[in-house]
């Protein structure tokens, strides 16, 4: 059996939709004899008879309908590798590595990934939580395109890097904790209670006398995790109150399950810068330039391209 070619299986399933090679000219501007030829060819190639043209209109073959899903399955296949190789060729990449610290993820970074799959249906993403020591090194070694980390005064020379802005973190605990029954609490009542702290493995949290940044101790009993969610679940269970972005703490905020606490201190305006960073080792296609771009638009800030 010889390779089969696409318009071959595009007037195959033509002919079994309209039940006629003359309405398959028609529709396809071509010669009847040129749609018959291409025809008996397929059939001469599979070595099937896939058309009964023994009444007026050919009719297709019990074997020519038990293909025809394939085909369809076929032309579909094609087609998308054709697109896919055409967004190649204009600059598109084939996948992106993206990193993030849970503590800044991004409000949207969900809508605006709908949105890239929209744009880019041909490029992959693969997107992963990490701390903020690993993706600065993925990053450098140029094993990621983009990572999201709380903002650093320097990064290695291989790593370049964008302010995005502000990352706002709520305090949050379940409904019936004792600070959720308070009309107004305070920072000090907040460190009376259980602390549910967010740090990855290799961090030590320090107690913040300044009450400067949510990834600090506060309270003097304070239980630590390097996974947010759990660190959720637990405040959702009652154990202690706990720092997060909105966007990872919206199911629980949803359901009831963690009320925000409107803290009358600096701690209820406590917020993480965030930077953007990709590796100076990695040019960026065309679909990297769409995401650094939005990205910033997720925090409002202008956006100004890497040199």
């Amino acid at each position: 059996m010889r390779n089969l070619s696409l318009d071959q299986l595009q007037l195959f399933v033509s002919a079994c939709e309209l039940g006629s090679f003359s309405a398959v000219a028609r529709d396809s501007g071509r010669a009847q004899s040129a749609v018959s030829a291409q025809i008996q060819n397929l059939e001469l190639d599979l070595g099937l008879e896939l058309f009964d043209r023994s009444g007026k209109f050919p009719k297709p073959t019990d074997v020519a309908l038990a293909l025809l899903p394939l085909a369809r399955q076929s032309i579909g296949q094609m087609r998308r590798l054709q697109q896919a190789a055409d967004s190649y060729e204009r600059g598109e990449e084939s996948q992106l590595r993206i990193l993030f610290e849970e503590q800044v993820m991004p409000d949207r970074l969900n809508d605006m990934l709908a949105a890239f799959a929209e744009q880019f249906p041909n490029t992959l993403i693969h997107a992963s939580s990490v701390d903020g020591d690993t993706a600065v090194g993925r990053i450098g070694r140029g094993e990621a395109d983009f990572a999201f980390v709380t903002a650093r005064d320097g990064y290695p020379g291989e790593v370049r890097s964008n302010n995005l802005g502000q990352q706002q973190i709520l305090t949050l605990v379940a409904p019936d904790h004792p600070l959720a029954q308070m009309l107004s609490a305070s920072l000090a009542e907040a460190a009376d209670h259980r602390q549910i702290l967010i740090a990855s493995g290799t961090a030590t949290p320090s107690m913040d006398r300044d009450h400067t940044s949510p990834q600090n101790q506060v309270a003097t009993q304070c239980w630590r995790t390097d996974s947010l969610l759990q660190g959720l679940e637990l405040a959702s269970k009652g154990v202690g109150w706990v720092n997060a972005p909105f966007e990872l703490a919206r199911p629980f905020l949803k359901s009831g399950r963690l009320v925000e606490l409107n803290l009358t201190s600096a701690l209820s305006a406590w917020s993480l810068g965030v930077d953007l960073l990709w590796s100076n080792r990695t040019a960026q296609g065309v679909a990297g330039r769409w995401f650094a771009r939005e990205a910033h638009r997720l925090y409002g800030n202008y956006y100004s391209p890497p040199q």
